[in-house]
């Protein structure tokens, strides 16, 4: 490993590259050097003045580069004081990762667990609401199938490759249709979870055809929420409030995972 590589900071550079800090680091770089500047140009001489910026600079820019910010503790300070607006402009904090789940419009809007318990997915339990006898059985059936891919959610949702934009972030993925997104699975888990779901509506539920495409997308992601198995282990899901981090900021979520293997099936912000 040579002397740069050991400088560098991949947790906060690349790919993990906080872009508010970055911003924020080089005005204070450049304020820096221009200072400099004003102090060497003191004696008149302009020389001394461009040395003077580029010895603050260079090595400022370098740190910038190789750390990911100049100031310490930057990512600690971005995540306690930059206001969330200013983050979402960059592609951070709630309002870009679990907001962004794309809410159809309000006259699209479908009361999914009204839908479900009409059709008989969902039924009362005590003070909340389960998955039927029938829907799981049918659930964990179409669970046995082939595995799906992403041909099979464009069949479900009845598009076609030409209407659909994927969005990957590692593990995760989202679908967009025009301007909206139509679909955000957590995990693979999420994904096939929905697939068996939608062949089970389809199958027993007559206005499913019906349904627009946010329509569905709306229902399948409120089943995610009454899983009582994994779709990947067996394993129990269960139901949270946790914290997430990114390089630039941390907020909580409301969240359904797998205790067994840690699939994550359902995000969003807590009400």
């Amino acid at each position: 490993m040579s002397e740069v590589d050991r400088l560098k900071r991949p947790e906060y550079t690349g790919e993990n590259r906080c872009l508010p800090c970055t911003v924020v680091n080089s005005v204070i770089a450049v304020g820096l050097a221009l200072f400099a500047a004003v102090l060497g140009f003191r004696g008149g001489d302009s020389t001394v003045a461009v040395l003077a910026a580029a010895a603050v600079l260079l090595p400022a820019a370098a740190a910038i580069y190789l750390r990911g910010y100049l100031v310490p503790g930057t990512p600690t300070l971005t995540k306690r004081y930059m206001p969330a607006s200013v983050l979402a402009l960059f592609g951070k904090g709630p309002s870009a990762a679990t907001s962004e789940t794309a809410t159809p419009p309000p006259e699209e809007n479908v009361d999914v667990e009204q839908l479900l318990l009409d059709i008989g997915a969902l039924e009362p339990c005590g003070d909340d609401l389960c998955l039927t006898e029938w829907y799981s059985e049918a659930w964990r059936d179409a669970l046995g199938e082939a595995d799906p891919d992403r041909t099979a959610l464009l069949e479900q949702l009845d598009l076609d490759d030409t209407d659909v934009e994927f969005e990957d972030h590692g593990e995760a993925f989202r679908a967009r249709v025009d301007e909206g997104y139509v679909g955000t699975w957590e995990s693979r888990a999420a994904f096939e979870a929905d697939i068996a779901a939608a062949r089970v509506l389809e199958d027993s539920y007559d206005e499913w055809e019906r349904l627009s495409v946010r329509q569905r997308g709306q229902v399948l992601n409120g089943l995610r929420l009454f899983l009582d198995t994994c779709p990947t282990c067996g394993g129990t899901p269960t139901f949270g409030t946790e914290t997430v981090q990114s390089c630039c900021s941390e907020y909580d979520v409301a969240a359904v995972a797998c205790g067994n293997c840690d699939a994550r099936l359902f995000e969003s912000e807590p009400v």
